[in-house]
């Protein structure tokens, strides 16, 4: 399976199994969306809802499935948190069997509602923290990584929106590299600024978003793909006959 097809493929879930995996909380994530305004939190939520067989994948970014408010439907932003449960079975090969319930909850980006984005980061463990890769780090961005860093969440960078880099900036390969490093590298920057004494005595923190870690993604989802450097490592480990450990210290 290739690497760009990891974060999508699912067959559609019946509401037998979510209900069965409510009852094993140790299966349980709960996940919030955070990032600045129009930088791609609804658009990743449908493309996820999507892998789940609820809607369509040709729909993806266009229904807005968790905006279910007439108003937000009309003027296009979130305006309310809203949660939906899904299902996220392993890939094959996996260490980690077992399957996942995703309590996911989609907040708005957009700083009138930033009550609804401590709502939402209050009641989950986890958050994937977008950025638009083209417009980079926005104001909202500062705002909702210092947020999770006060309910002390794990989080997930996800640098959305790579087509852009080749659609609209015509970047070679070589000067997307450089500008997703420079946008990885701000909100590092930003991060770092939340750390106390006892964090600098680490190696890294959770707040440390690092590709060869496992807590980077590069996504465009409005057209439902994402991947980390890890599933490129293991793609080639067995085509190159290399430990994935070895490719994971050099494919970035």
């Amino acid at each position: 399976q290739h690497p760009f097809q990891t974060l999508l493929i699912m067959p559609s879930v019946s509401s037998v199994d979510l209900i069965t995996l409510q009852g094993r909380t140790s299966n349980i994530r709960n996940i919030c969306i955070l990032a600045h305004v129009d930088h791609g939190k609804t658009t990743l939520s449908d493309s996820l809802i999507s892998s789940n067989g609820i809607i369509s994948s040709r729909l993806a970014g266009t229904v807005r499935y968790l905006d279910h408010t007439k108003y937000e439907q009309e003027r296009g932003i979130t305006m309310k948190s809203c949660s939906i449960s899904l299902l996220y079975n392993h890939p094959k090969g996996s260490p980690n069997a077992s399957s996942n319930l995703i309590n996911l909850i989609d907040s708005p980006g957009h700083v009138d509602f930033s009550g609804e984005v401590s709502t939402a980061a209050r009641v989950t463990d986890g958050a994937l923290v977008l950025v638009d890769v083209v417009e980079g780090v926005c104001i909202q961005t500062t705002g909702v990584l210092r947020q999770a860093w006060i309910e002390k969440l794990r989080p997930c960078l996800v640098i959305n929106k790579i087509d852009r880099l080749i659609t609209e900036l015509h970047l070679t390969p070589y000067e997307a590299f450089k500008h997703i490093k420079k946008t990885i590298e701000h909100v590092n920057s930003i991060t770092a600024s939340y750390f106390t004494e006892e964090c600098c005595l680490e190696d890294t923190s959770p707040f440390t978003f690092l590709p060869e870690s496992g807590n980077v993604v590069f996504a465009s989802a409005i057209d439902g793909w994402g991947f980390r450097i890890h599933d490129f490592a293991e793609f080639y480990s067995s085509k190159l006959k290399m430990k994935k450990e070895v490719l994971l210290k050099t494919l970035w």
